[in-house]
């Protein structure tokens, strides 16, 4: 049987830590790193195969320019060391994630979101003014004034003129003064709602939107008309918040006249003028019709 010589293969491995050891000494990029997280040289003795790890693990964020460029496997974060008298690896989130966070702190203040992600850190103040049309400029002051009074207002236009965009940085700059917003893509709610009518869980949604402070029904009149969605969601909606004195903006390809006409009618043929009347005339109360009509942003 031949002898296995452990002496010399302890002796292999070792020449190949020391070897490891004096390569991390010479790199510049580990110094800078141990003198940031205030780690000691020592470690590099101790523990060379963690630090060798550690170069890994930062390796993709050198030059990184942001999120978008991010090469982790988890964007905007990434394992770095810390040192309490043993070297431990955490997980970070790296400058440009808490840059990100911190900007979109505010979303902790929305009861209900169908904000595109693009959305969700948009402002008035990130509006480039010099770029703009006079008529959009027109209408943008309009929609600031009527957000800084608390007002409501019914925007309506052509396809990808910007109207939702405007709602966006209107429903944002409520949210980031602490105010407890919602902001539904229209469509999209009353689909949740059909949905979800067996187990009555849409009744917790409604109430977020009867309530919240600041309110966006968006693309408002691009839904499927049921009696139900109108008459029993949509009508008790407009009117608690009227009643409460709730601001709230509605966008809509259609002006009020023809979303009359898109609510007098059911999906089933139902002519029923008087009830699209009722619709139209709350939510002519609660808000100021203006139109907004340009170039498409899509």
């Amino acid at each position: 049987m031949e002898k296995i010589d452990f002496e010399s293969k302890v002796q292999v491995k070792d020449d190949k830590k020391d070897q490891l050891i004096v390569q991390l000494k010479k790199s510049n990029a580990l110094r800078f790193l141990c003198e940031k997280n205030n780690i000691p040289e020592s470690c590099i003795d101790e523990y060379p195969y963690r630090m060798k790890q550690w170069l890994i693990d930062v390796a993709p964020c050198q030059g990184c320019k942001g999120l978008r460029s991010c090469k982790q496997k988890t964007k905007g974060y990434f394992h770095d060391l810390e040192y309490d008298g043993f070297p431990e690896t955490v997980l970070k989130a790296c400058r440009f994630r808490n840059a990100y966070d911190k900007k979109r702190k505010h979303m902790d203040m929305y009861l209900s979101s169908d904000l595109p992600k693009k959305l969700e850190i948009v402002s008035f103040e990130d509006i480039h003014t010099e770029s703009e049309t006079r008529d959009y400029l027109i209408v943008m002051g309009k929609a600031m004034d009527a957000s800084r009074q608390g007002k409501g207002i019914y925007l309506y236009g052509s396809l990808g003129s910007g109207k939702t965009y405007l709602a966006a940085c209107a429903c944002n700059d409520h949210a980031r003064m602490k105010e407890k917003v919602a902001f539904v893509h229209y469509p999209t709610f009353t689909q949740r709602v059909v949905a979800s009518l067996a187990n009555n869980e849409f009744q917790t949604e409604m109430n977020r939107l009867m309530y919240a402070s600041f309110l966006v029904l968006d693309d408002i009149g691009a839904e499927s008309v049921t009696e139900f969605t109108r008459d029993q969601i949509l009508l008790p909606i407009l009117n608690t918040r009227y009643e409460n004195n709730r601001t709230t903006w509605f966008t809509s390809n259609y002006d009020l006249a023809t979303l009359k006409k898109h609510f007098q009618f059911t999906n089933r043929g139902k002519d029923e003028e008087v009830k699209a009347a009722r619709i139209i005339e709350r939510i002519s109360c609660m808000s100021e019709e203006i139109r907004l009509v340009g170039k498409d942003r899509r």
